[in-house]
């Protein structure tokens, strides 16, 4: 019985592939070694709304703007840069029909969340119901019930809903992006006192304030945003 399950465990694992390079990668992130060192990690950052710093700047730091004007949720929480090839992963994923991609990338950030504070309630960045319909799927909900699974925290993809079809925030500035967003979310229960969002991308963070606004009126007390990736502040859009 031992020699069967240890020859479909071996089977199993032995073809599994990286999904980066094709080499063998036999951990659960399908991520082999090589390819994890070079990933775009992110070093130091903001410890309030995680934007890249430069090495020359101190760890542990808030970043000016989050001291000049704090932002509404508590923590982000980024593993990565949005650079090659972690943008290449996401943007394939999230129109090419290729969810299968996200899976590393939840994996890679479920390790990232276990020595933080975890929350009482995992949510996703909703979609409108005609940008589903159009994606088939929503990214954010798919890390969203797979983190919550590792973590083994409940997930809702129910308590926020998106009301209205906003064009896409890529297309604006940063100015125009709060504008396109403002009361285009709505909390449909009581949230608990703690919950984490989950995303794909944070770019400027509109899209995570304007949630967490919206849940700290409902009743709310601490926001995380859990995200795969930061786009670095040189990047943003103003």
């Amino acid at each position: 019985m031992f020699t069967k399950y240890k020859n479909n465990w071996l089977k199993f694992n032995l073809n599994r592939r990286c999904v980066l390079c094709s080499q063998q990668a036999i951990s659960q992130t399908r991520i082999c070694d090589d390819c994890l060192t070079d990933l775009p990690w992110i070093g130091n950052a903001c410890q309030r709304c995680a934007n890249p710093l430069s090495s020359a700047q101190l760890p542990h730091l808030i970043c000016p703007q989050c001291q000049k004007k704090p932002p509404p949720f508590e923590q982000v929480i980024a593993p990565f840069e949005y650079r090659f090839p972690i943008d290449q992963l996401i943007q394939l994923a999230k129109f090419n029909h290729r969810p299968h991609l996200l899976n590393p990338l939840a994996e890679l950030l479920s390790l990232q969340l276990q020595n933080t504070p975890l929350p009482e309630l995992v949510i996703p960045v909703p979609l409108h119901p005609k940008r589903l319909q159009e994606r088939q799927y929503n990214q954010a909900a798919l890390l969203a019930k797979r983190i919550a699974r590792n973590l083994d925290i409940p997930f809702s993809n129910r308590l926020l809903i998106k009301t209205d079809n906003t064009p896409h925030q890529a297309e604006l500035d940063r100015k125009a992006r709060r504008k396109n967003l403002r009361n285009s979310f709505q909390c449909c229960g009581s949230p608990p006192s703690s919950i984490a969002i989950v995303d794909d991308v944070m770019t400027t963070g509109t899209t995570a304030a304007e949630i967490s606004r919206e849940l700290k009126a409902a009743g709310c007390h601490r926001v995380y945003i859990w995200v795969i990736a930061r786009t670095a502040k040189e990047l943003h859009l103003y």
